[in-house]
């Protein structure tokens, strides 16, 4: 039990606000510069390897496409803010450099994720379910037949 409140002990700095807001933050080391930049490559190669997918899915699945188009939005917005964000810790600069920054980031992530996961579950089967009655109907309407 004490190794648990041990552990813990060590997360106290991220409830004061002072860790968040401090203009003057400790300078990041070389192996968290490394480890920060692969975090937020990894979002930047998932965001290319998405967009990639939905180029392919326009034709046969445009809606499908939107789905893959707004997680690479997502991704490819968090990859860059983020190396944009540890330019700025690492060069020091006073204002732009807080860790507040990076928790924004996050909740920025978290939001625009739930907002894509909600249009996934709620409105992704509708719209689906009316193309599917629209391609229905327009084979026996007159015009272009396929």
């Amino acid at each position: 039990m004490t190794s648990v409140l041990n552990f813990f002990r060590g997360f106290a700095a991220f409830l004061d606000y002072k860790y968040w807001l401090n203009a003057h933050p400790v300078p990041l080391g070389p192996s968290l510069v490394g480890g920060i930049a692969a975090f937020f490559g990894w979002f930047l190669l998932v965001a290319v390897i998405l967009a990639l997918i939905a180029r392919t899915q326009r034709k046969i699945e445009p809606l499908k496409a939107g789905i893959f188009r707004r997680f690479a939005r997502l991704t490819a917005y968090t990859g860059v803010l983020g190396f944009l964000l540890l330019l700025f810790a690492y060069e020091q600069l006073p204002l732009l450099g807080m860790r507040f920054w990076a928790l924004l980031l996050f909740v920025l992530f978290i939001v625009w994720l739930i907002r894509i996961i909600i249009y996934v579950v709620r409105d992704y089967p509708k719209l689906r379910a009316n193309v599917l009655e629209r391609q229905r109907l327009e084979k026996y309407l007159p015009g272009k037949n396929k």
